[in-house]
C-alpha cells in the first residue's frame, strides 16, 4: 500500500481578484510542497509540471464555483484551508477539505502614529512578611524564582519584617495592615497573592501604553453599501 501525507494549509487573505487569488494558492500549495519534499531532489523535482497544473486546476475550479454565487469577486476577500495529499515523493495526488472563506472590506482605522508611554525599565517589589506565618514562608520561598523569571536587573526587591520597627514604618508609609503583602511600585497592595495574580501583577507594571497622538480616522469603504445591496438583492432571490 502506497503511502500518503497531508498537512492542513491556510493562505492569507487576499483581495478576490482572479490573480491575487490564483498566486495566494499557488504560494501556499507549491511553497509548502517545496518546503515538505526537496529533500527528495530528483524524486521530487519531476513530479514539478503536475504539481503546478493541479494548482492552476484547483484554481480555475474554485473561481468558477465562486463566480455561481458572487457576481463580482473584486469587491470581496479570499481565504482558503485545505490539506493537499502528496505521495511520499511528493506528488501532489488529492486536495481535501477545501474551503474559501468570503470577506467584505468594510472601512479602515487610520492612525497616523502611536507613541509608547509608561513603561517602566524597573519594577519596585516591595515584601511584607512575617516570621511567623506559612503563607509568608510560602511567598518568599517563591519569589526569588518569580524575580528570576523576569530577569533580576528588572526589578528593585525589598524585604520587610512586620515585627521591627523598621518593617513598621514601611508598613504604616505604604499603608500595610498584615502579612504577607506586596506592593508593587509603591501604590499596588497585593494580600497574600497566589503566584499567578502576582505574576500578571508584575508584568502588568512593565506593560507599556500606546496612545496616538492625533485623532485616528476612521473612513468608510466607497464600494461598501453597493456591496451590501448587492448581498441583499442575492440573498432574497435564494429564500
Amino acid at each position: 500500500m502506497v503511502k500518503k501525507k497531508e498537512l492542513e494549509i491556510h493562505t492569507v487573505i487576499v483581495d478576490g481578484k482572479p490573480s491575487n487569488f490564483r498566486a495566494a494558492l499557488s504560494r501556499s500549495i507549491l511553497g509548502v510542497t517545496w518546503v515538505k519534499f526537496k529533500r527528495r531532489k530528483q524524486a521530487f523535482y519531476q513530479h514539478r509540471a503536475h504539481n503546478l497544473a493541479i494548482t492552476q486546476s484547483l484554481f480555475n475550479w474554485l473561481y468558477e464555483s465562486l463566480l455561481t454565487h458572487l457576481r463580482n469577486l473584486s469587491r470581496y476577500k479570499l481565504k482558503t484551508d485545505l490539506k493537499p495529499i502528496w505521495s511520499e515523493s511528493g506528488e501532489i495526488q488529492a486536495i481535501s477539505d477545501v474551503t474559501v472563506s468570503v470577506y467584505m472590506r468594510i472601512g479602515q482605522l487610520q492612525v497616523k502614529e502611536l507613541q509608547v508611554y509608561g513603561e517602566s525599565k524597573s519594577v519596585k517589589i516591595d515584601l511584607f512578611y512575617s516570621e511567623v506565618d506559612f503563607a509568608s514562608k510560602k511567598l518568599r520561598s517563591q519569589l526569588p524564582d518569580l524575580i528570576e523569571s523576569i530577569g533580576k536587573g528588572n526589578s528593585n526587591y525589598h524585604e520587610y519584617d512586620f515585627s521591627n520597627s523598621e518593617g513598621q514604618k514601611m508598613a504604616e508609609a505604604y499603608d500595610v495592615k498584615g502579612t504577607p503583602t506586596i506592593v508593587i511600585n509603591a501604590e499596588n497592595r497585593l494580600e497574600n497573592p497566589d503566584e499567578k495574580e502576582l505574576r500578571q501583577e508584575i508584568e502588568r507594571a512593565f506593560a507599556p501604553v500606546v496612545k496616538p497622538i492625533d485623532e485616528p480616522q476612521f473612513t468608510f469603504d466607497p464600494d461598501a453599501e453597493s456591496t451590501i445591496e448587492s448581498l441583499v438583492n442575492i440573498l432574497k432571490m435564494k429564500v
